[in-house]
């Protein structure tokens, strides 16, 4: 009989033993359980060769490469010429090609040349005398907009 009680004190002391365990997760919570510390974070200064470096870029890129806003007919006429040398007449129908199904009057060749010189003063194209008319073609300031 002793045996007897005596395992059931021990069945006792231990369900009592995990009860408190229970108790005592339960009773914790998260915050109690961890230990924050503060970071503290500094900004990150740059060096003086790098602020050096990005302007010199800065300067590079906008006076080489300042794209200025370009209208439509400008866009569409630098993506006419494709790496080729084209005269005015075949500039002519690859614009208006372009234009007709959108329904917008085809361009005269005044407006053509004019579209052109735009593109000329703004470094886009460039031209050339063959025999007795004129070719154009893009620069190298042009493929890299076009591309």
């Amino acid at each position: 009989m002793c045996e007897d009680s005596t395992m059931t004190d021990k069945s006792n002391e231990n369900s009592t033993e995990k009860k408190e365990e229970i108790e005592e997760k339960e009773g914790k919570s998260a915050r109690d359980k961890v230990s924050l510390k503060h970071v503290s974070v500094k900004k990150q200064e740059p060096s003086p060769e790098a602020i050096k470096l990005a302007t010199t870029l800065k300067t590079q890129i906008l006076t080489y490469d300042s794209f200025e806003t370009l209208s439509n007919d400008e866009k569409t006429m630098l993506e006419c010429f494709m790496n080729r040398r084209l005269f005015l007449s075949r500039i002519a129908i690859i614009m208006n090609q372009s234009r007709v199904p959108l329904g917008l009057p085809p361009l005269k060749k005044a407006e053509l040349e004019e579209i052109l010189s735009n593109l000329i003063a703004k470094g886009y194209v460039a031209s050339e005398i063959v025999g007795e008319n004129r070719v154009y073609y893009l620069t190298e300031r042009g493929k890299s907009r076009v591309l």
